[in-house]
């Protein structure tokens, strides 16, 4: 065809959809035209006006042939098919509103939860940030031998490749600072911040909502200036403009508000969204010892840079690495004697990285959830296929019934391309309206996902909005789900060999039996694995949650305070942290109360140094020890029912700046002084050295899922720190009354000090499981509901079976068969499609779980309890859904079935 031609042709089909009526009367005129002419014509060779006319329409033939001729030209014929089609198929729905129901709300449950998992997945993993050009964006990090990758770099490495590079259009630094006491001459409240290097948003190329954005000048020494985000200018400001150049405090600093960022942008960590971002200079007005500007193996900076048009990632890499390995070789030749083997090995062994930062960098919320969210997505899947065969089988069903329509239509004529795509149709409303309800489900159901993902999160820290991403995955779910459960009925339903209802009745029935067990064994062993990955799962939760901790979590309080948001200096802090932690032991009903710079189980790692010396052996560099310590007040111990294994708990004495006095783990203990009692020998850590005075039984401190590590606890009021702190308070009675009591101890004794991260020590262990408890519980939703519709789909498979057998069950009970021999009967059958199920469900299980191993503690993929309850509970389930079938055929009465034989 020309391109003329095909051009044409394109108008024409676009002018009909719009302008049916007006094509039609083109169409009208046209005939009616060439009709006249041929008339004229024939009237001129001699034919009266009649005759005349009989003869041009014989000429014509038939006109309405002719007339949907052209309408298929003008393309209008096929998309009037298709709204018949549509339209034939509401009123089947409409017919059956039982089945459209149960077909709609299984799939749309199915379709929305694959829906909102997907959404999240988004969010975390797949989304770009709302930047220009964000595949130019790439993030750097450094590896070493035998560690993970880390994310965070030193800031004299990040000065000079931002000055040296030819490969980047632009470098910058992110460091985020988290909470912060804002205030605008009200009472203060707390809000989250980062630093960034002064071009920062030219670098990812945005523009501001209002104001202005940071700027490279921005970046200098005590430039007090800071860009809000725009979620907290609607929140905390109202949206008003007068905003830009007014004066906020933070930690009672004054910054002046300059701009507010665009709509949308929530940083470039994903999951950690800052309200307000000060140039990264402005750290030493936040903070009297500044930052480790000079440090060059000190590491707290996030660095993304953006490519030059055309450049590699290869060449970048290089490039950055050799300035970085440069720069930290330089500092190691300056770094002291006795640190000068340790840096230069880290300089030696450093490796600097670039990976893409188009979706965010060093995102912990990413790193935490990715991988679950996937095995949820494959779970689901799954759910939403098994619900695909199971409209499928009763579409099937509802298939019998049309055979005679159908032959019928066949034989007047109809094509059976013509017939399936009616059929698919159909099937395409009820994945349609299955689809639109699963819309509006996935978008509720993310926001609950991320609620359960985050328990204790006040603001969603990624954006949950539906993008064209999210809507074409939902629409390509609902495609499949359409071809999975219509395509298979529509071929069989139209299929020559099932059309000779007289002569082949029999062998149909087998067949369309034989299809339908074979759907119901797939369900079956889908619903097996899905069984399986929940019982895994769940045996995993729960061993977390039996774990042996170290403390007892029961009845104790926990709140954090930070002195430093309130302008206080390390004395004045340490004094207002007496001062709370006196009067909180004096309460009525408080056990004990006591005081660290760890708050327990919160994920946060503990700090970290290194030991340099035990006893009196000196360790060589390169055999110093890596442990963690936290700072405790005294009565830590018994607050949290840790056991002392030896030596004593700390005294009030250890907080005497001579006392250099510490507490070790029982891990360290048995590593380092396996054949001697630690009390009363010496340990270095770096230059403080310090006696043992006790030896602590192990805990699992900063998560659950830990082991045990080697840690060194030493007085909390030696330095006090001026970060924030947490309380512990083991109380009697009600959380309630005992939260209240704390409160009006905090306020009166420093109403200046804001509490928060209120949490029982209870409720903070289940925090720090969110990511189990999401998996074990979502997990567990799929499996009911894949159970649910596994009995669905085998209940109504013999549910067929007797009504199909009933003639043959009559003859029986004619011939002396007992009720209850039919009734086993059917058992048997129904325990022979489940078994093969069970058996193939086995197998995938195996196969799959797999997968799952990294996801699981304390339990292999393997688990037979898991195996054994799961195949247990699917059995249970298939007897149930029985039943009914078996008591039906058991009660068939003899006369009543052969009254038609």
């Amino acid at each position: 065809m020309r391109f003329e031609r095909w051009f044409y042709t394109v108008l024409l089909r676009i002018r009909s959809l719009f302008k049916r009526s007006v094509v039609e009367d083109d169409i009208n005129d046209e005939l009616q035209y060439h009709l006249d002419r041929q008339i004229e014509q024939n009237v001129a060779d001699g034919l009266s006006p009649e005759d005349a006319r009989y003869a041009a329409l014989r000429t014509f033939g038939n006109t309405t042939a002719t007339r949907e001729r052209l309408r298929a030209i003008g393309g209008w014929s096929s998309l009037e098919a298709l709204t018949n089609d549509v339209r034939y198929g509401l009123r089947l729905l409409r017919r059956s509103p039982m089945f459209a129901a149960f077909a709609i709300a299984s799939l749309s449950l199915g379709i929305g939860a694959t829906g909102a998992i997907f959404s999240l997945l988004n969010a975390i993993v797949l989304r770009e940030l709302p930047v220009k050009n964000p595949e130019q964006l790439v993030s750097l990090y450094i590896t070493m031998p035998g560690r993970p990758p880390n994310w965070s770099l030193p800031y004299p490495q990040f000065e000079a490749m931002r000055a040296r590079n030819t490969s980047l259009d632009g470098l910058i630094a992110i460091s985020p600072i988290g909470r912060v006491s804002v205030s605008n001459g009200g009472h203060p409240e707390l809000s989250s911040a980062e630093a960034v290097s002064g071009d920062y948003f030219r670098v990812l190329g945005l523009q501001p909502s209002a104001g202005k954005l940071l700027a490279a000048d921005d970046d200098a020494p005590a430039n007090a200036t800071a860009v809000i985000s725009h979620g907290y200018w609607q929140r905390r400001f109202g949206g008003r403009p007068s905003v830009i150049g007014s004066q906020i405090f933070i930690n009672r600093q004054p910054f002046t508000i300059v701009g507010v960022a665009p709509k949308g942008f929530l940083g470039a960590v994903v999951g950690s969204p800052a309200d307000i971002a000060i140039p990264m200079r402005a750290l030493d007005v936040l903070n009297e010892q500044g930052a480790p500007w000079g440090e060059a193996f000190s590491t707290w900076i996030y660095i993304v840079g953006r490519l030059k048009d055309g450049e590699s990632f290869q060449r970048a890499e290089q490039e950055l690495d050799l300035i970085y390995k440069q720069v930290a070789a330089a500092a190691a030749q300056l770094s002291p004697p006795a640190e000068r083997s340790t840096t230069e090995r880290l300089a030696r062994d450093v490796r600097l990285k670039i990976d893409s930062a188009a979706t965010g960098t060093a995102s912990g919320l990413r790193a935490t959830y990715q991988s679950s969210l996937q095995l949820l997505l494959m779970l689901i899947s799954a759910v939403v296929l098994m619900a695909s065969l199971n409209v499928g089988t009763l579409l099937l069903s509802r298939s019998q019934g049309r055979q005679r329509e159908i032959a019928t239509r066949l034989a007047l004529g109809a094509g059976r391309a013509r017939i399936v795509r009616q059929l698919l149709t159909e099937s395409l409303l009820l994945a349609a309206l299955a689809g639109i309800i699963g819309l509006f489900i996935s978008s509720w159901g993310s926001r609950i996902l991320l609620r359960m993902a985050l328990p204790s999160a006040s603001e969603l820290p990624v954006d949950l909005t539906l993008d064209l991403r999210v809507v074409l995955f939902m629409i390509a779910v609902s495609a499949l789900a359409c071809l999975a459960f219509g395509l298979i009925p529509a071929l069989r339903t139209t299929s020559p060999q099932r059309l000779n209802l007289a002569s082949r009745e029999i062998a149909v029935t087998r067949r369309r039996s034989s299809l339908d067990r074979a759907l119901v064994v797939a369900q079956v062993a889908l619903s097996l694995v899905i069984l399986v990955s929940a019982g895994l799962f769940a045996r995993s939760l729960q061993s977390l949650w039996l774990r042996d901790t170290g403390y007892d979590r029961e009845n104790v309080l926990m709140f954090s305070v930070d002195a430093g948001l309130a302008g206080r200096q390390p004395p004045e802090a340490g004094a207002a942290y007496r001062n709370i932690l006196q009067e909180l032991q004096t309460l009525p009903n408080v056990q004990s109360a006591t005081v660290s710079v760890v708050r327990p189980v919160s994920g946060d790692f503990y700090l970290v140094d290194r030991v340099t010396q035990i006893g009196d052996r000196a360790l060589p560099d390169d055999q110093r020890i890596r442990v963690a310590f936290d700072s405790v007040a005294p009565g830590y111990f018994y607050t949290l029912r840790i056991p002392l294994l030896a030596g004593r708990e700390f005294e009030e004495q250890d907080n005497e700046p001579a006392s250099r006095t510490v507490i070790i783990s029982e891990t360290m203990a048995r590593r380092h002084f396996a054949n001697e009692s630690p009390v009363g020998q010496f340990i270095s850590l770096g230059r403080d050295r310090r006696q043992i005075i006790g030896v602590a039984a192990d805990v699992r401190y900063a998560n659950v899922k830990d082991a045990p590590r080697e840690v060194v606890y030493r007085p909390i009021f030696q330095a006090p720190a001026r970060f924030h702190v947490s309380f512990q308070v083991r109380y009697r009675g009600a959380t309630e009354e005992a939260l209240q009591r704390i409160r009006g101890v905090v306020s009166r004794t420093e109403p200046a000090l804001a509490m928060f991260n209120v949490r029982t020590l209870d409720a903070q262990t289940a925090d720090s499981l969110a990511r189990e408890n999401l998996l074990a519980l979502l997990s567990s939703y799929f499996a009911v509901f894949a159970v649910l519709l596994m009995c669905i789909g085998l209940y109504g498979l013999l549910n067929y079976s007797v009504a199909r057998r009933t003639p043959e069950f009559g003859l029986r009970m004619a011939l002396g068969a007992k009720s209850r021999t039919l009734y086993w009967m059917i058992l048997r059958e129904s325990f022979a499609t489940v078994l093969v199920g069970a058996v193939a469900g086995i197998a995938g299980s195996l196969a799959v779980t797999r997968l799952l191993q990294t996801q699981l503690f304390d339990i292999g993929p393997y688990d037979p309890v898991a195996f054994a309850a799961a195949t247990f509970l699917l059995m249970t389930m298939a007897v149930v859904a029985s039943i009914i079938p078996a008591a039906r055929a058991s009660r068939i009465d003899p006369m009543t079935a052969l009254k038609y034989e």
